[in-house]
């Protein structure tokens, strides 16, 4: 069994694996690849979107746990935490999705035994790192300074963790790294894991499968700045970020990777011009960004990589940037480029169709025979795999609409689908169904009817797999039939 290990790294690296996610709800399929393993990699254990993502991602495994194994449909791609991959957990290795960067509640001199130094290296240190930057607390992240994070960072290599991902790395199996180029987290975690894991000197156990193993990359560029608050008066102003130095940090980085990062099979770039400034945290709960049209387009990019066979992704190393067909602010599935779009828009279509028949309508259908087969009412009060799909849809937090309904709200928005719209005619920004007096087009009474016929030749005595195969016959006919989506 082929397995994918996805390094997100950073808050960059969790937003991305949030739209990924999204899209392996949605039924997205990725080739080459058996279980998909994310890693998240964030010192920063507070931070707010990291959190959700976590929190989407054990939501997303007891579903998935519940269906079971299934070549496609909703939720069919098996998405595992580390520790489960052997089918056993380790007292060493918590089953999580992230990695536990403990005892890191210390600022960065005492990380470093900065009064433990030699006087000469007190003065390198001095000369490498500001004063801010040996004081800052590492519980909350690097702030943007990869400088710091490439020394904090170098600790996992000799870690738990990492020993145990290289045991359970198989010939065959896959590495994917996530991270921005401009922070602190990121822009340092990237490099050091790709070099150690390439080093066949590294001493981790399967070093011979990792130094050959395929292994890509999207480092994402500046797609968004940082309101700066007054400095004056405010104890807390070195603790914000200053986003006027992404395009210098990004400028740097890309020097680096130029001369540092041949060892990858393909790299991603994906970036954006900022416009709309957020509001400037440093770390903790209050970083919770809101979704944004570049973190879906980056989780694309592991979606391209799988694609690949072993033998196409030989050879000189693959480069990709992302591109619209137009630069438009409000972007529709007919903005993104044929491949992309046949990749995601249906089963994004589809999805959100389940998800407002399912949420707003179903709850109603108390008199309809498939309610009545599937003891559904009962199932949805009571059944704890129902709440769980009930959070994946509409948790405000971390679900599915909240998730659409915020890639509409920065400057460059992804309007592809209103989750707002009631009407299912219209749904789809760029492909209106035509309704006339003698057909409706696609009401709740039409999906009704559909759902009614496929409940009677449905056999599966599971009422949550039953209720899901019912509703994934319907969305696929309602987007072949009905919407004619091409």
């Amino acid at each position: 069994m082929a397995k994918l290990f996805i390094f997100g790294i950073g808050g960059t690296g969790s937003r991305v694996i949030r739209a990924f996610t999204m899209l392996m709800a949605a039924g997205v399929k990725i080739q080459n690849c058996d279980k998909i393993v994310p890693i998240i990699i964030d010192p920063d254990s507070q931070n707010g979107d990291m959190n959700r993502t976590v929190e989407l991602l054990k939501t997303y495994k007891r579903i998935h746990n519940h269906l079971g194994s299934r070549p496609e449909g909703f939720f069919h791609q098996d998405i595992s935490t580390l520790a489960s991959v052997a089918g056993r957990t380790d007292g060493n290795i918590p089953d999580s999705f992230v990695y536990n960067f403990s005892g890191k509640n210390k600022s960065f001199r005492e990380f470093i035994n900065y009064t433990q130094l030699s006087v000469d290296s007190k003065a390198l240190v001095d000369l490498l790192f500001t004063d801010e930057n040996l004081s800052n607390s590492l519980d909350v992240g690097f702030r943007g300074s990869p400088n710091v994070g490439s020394v904090v960072l170098n600790d996992i290599m000799n870690s738990d963790l990492i020993r145990y991902f290289a045991t359970n790395f198989q010939q065959g199996d896959r590495v994917f790294f996530i991270s921005s180029i401009f922070g602190g987290t990121g822009a340092a975690g990237f490099p050091l894991l790709l070099k150690n894991f390439r080093d066949p000197n590294s001493g981790l156990p399967n070093s011979g499968y990792l130094n050959h193993a395929l292994m890509g990359a999207i480092t994402v560029l500046p797609y968004f700045s940082l309101e700066q608050p007054a400095t004056d008066g405010n104890p807390e102003a070195q603790d914000f970020i200053d986003s006027n130095t992404f395009i210098t940090k990004t400028k740097a980085a890309l020097s680096y990777y130029q001369n540092n990062l041949q060892s990858l099979n393909a790299l991603y770039y994906i970036g954006d011009t900022p416009e709309k400034p957020l509001e400037n945290h440093p770390g903790r709960a209050a970083q919770q960004n809101e979704a944004h049209l570049i973190e879906l387009l980056s989780a694309l990019a592991i979606v391209d990589f799988m694609d690949y066979s072993p033998d196409q992704l030989q050879g000189e190393m693959h480069f990709h940037e992302y591109g619209l067909k137009e630069d438009a602010k409000n972007i529709h599935f007919s903005h993104l480029g044929t491949e992309s779009k046949d990749k995601i828009a249906r089963d994004l279509i589809r999805f959100n169709y389940f998800d407002q028949y399912f949420t707003e309508h179903a709850p109603q259908d108390t008199d309809a025979p498939y309610f009545k087969a599937t003891n559904l009412g009962s199932a949805m009060r009571n059944e704890a795999v129902f709440k769980e799909l009930q959070q994946f849809l509409r948790s405000p937090q971390y679900g599915f609409h909240a998730w659409l309904k915020e890639l509409r709200q920065n400057k460059r928005t992804f309007e592809a689908i209103n989750p707002e719209e009631k009407d299912f005619n219209r749904m789809v920004a760029d492909k209106t169904i035509e309704s006339s007096f003698f057909d409706s087009g696609l009401k709740p009474k039409t999906i009704l009817k559909e759902i009614g016929n496929l409940n009677i030749k449905e056999t599966e005595p599971d009422t949550f797999k039953r209720v899901i195969k019912i509703f994934e016959g319907a969305t696929k006919n309602m987007v072949e039939e009905k919407l004619k989506y091409q």
